[in-house]
């Protein structure tokens, strides 16, 4: 019966053991935190009491865990993984505090090509619209990779992928259109003629949902007459502005040549 009994005790001692061994593996999401932008990745967490030193380790799906070598021993609270990732692959990263045997973070899984922010562009404009058409240069932001010594532009890391989204209205309209462009040289027709027109753009990646930031909007002048591209009640309210300075202009003349008449007849009465 002791037997049992003591049988029935380390049963139950290798049992808890188990379980706080495994809560201690298991993912704490809400510690740590992706921050990509350009391909510029950075894993952040939240500040400790005592200011702890960190260690991070990072793996790629179902792979093994590797030590992020600038991030051993670091008292700042984010670790920059930007040159040790693959963009095309996914990883999870971890963190414990130096002293410690405990993983105490695992974070979520990212695919920097999939989920880093990807800046507005900037672009350049003809200044008229004068055959139908606008042609805008555009300009590919440069990411934080580096091959060969030189920084990536986002066209050399997605290729044929990226595209770009230009949208487009006439000035003084607030109908917006939009098209897609697979260069960083886009040409947009059907434009009517000597009209103004404003334009942004954003990158899109064809295997992604979401767009890039938009750029600052850029306007072309009118090439036509003074009224040319105005909105209709624009026009109007100035034919009306016109016409009412036009009356005043006739009713104080009217009024000039009759007071002029009055007293003419007053003058010619006492002679």
């Amino acid at each position: 019966m002791d037997f049992l009994k003591h049988f029935q005790y380390f049963g139950v001692v290798i049992a808890t053991s188990l379980v706080v061994a495994t809560a201690g593996q298991q993912f704490n999401h809400d510690k740590l935190h992706w921050s990509s932008t350009n391909f510029k990745t950075l894993l952040t967490w939240e500040p400790e009491a005592g200011d702890p030193s960190y260690d991070v380790e990072y793996a790629e799906y179902e792979k093994d865990w590797l030590s992020a070598p600038n991030c051993l021993g670091i008292k700042e609270t984010e670790c920059d993984l930007t040159n040790v990732l693959d963009p095309e692959k996914t990883y999870a990263a971890r963190l414990k505090k130096t002293i410690s045997t405990d993983w105490w973070g695992t974070s979520e899984y990212f695919t920097p090509s999939k989920q880093s922010l990807i800046t507005a562009v900037s672009f350049s404009l003809d200044a008229r619209v004068a055959d139908g058409s606008a042609t805008l240069t555009i300009t590919d932001p440069l990411t934080a990779l580096y091959k060969n010594g030189s920084l990536l532009t986002i066209r050399d890391v997605f290729q044929d992928e990226l595209n770009y989204r230009v949208s487009y209205q006439k000035v003084g309209s607030t109908r917006k259109k939009e098209t897609d462009v697979d260069s960083s040289v886009a040409v947009v027709g059907g434009l009517e003629p000597n009209e103004g027109y404003c334009f942004s753009v954003a990158a899109k990646v064809l295997s992604r949902a979401d767009l890039g930031a938009w750029s600052q909007q850029q306007c072309s002048k009118a090439d036509g007459p003074f009224l040319q591209g105005l909105r209709v009640e624009v026009v109007v309210g100035l034919c009306l502005l016109l016409l009412l300075i036009l009356v005043i202009i006739i009713t104080s003349v009217v009024c000039c040549r009759r007071r002029r008449q009055r007293r003419q007849q007053r003058t010619a009465q006492m002679l």
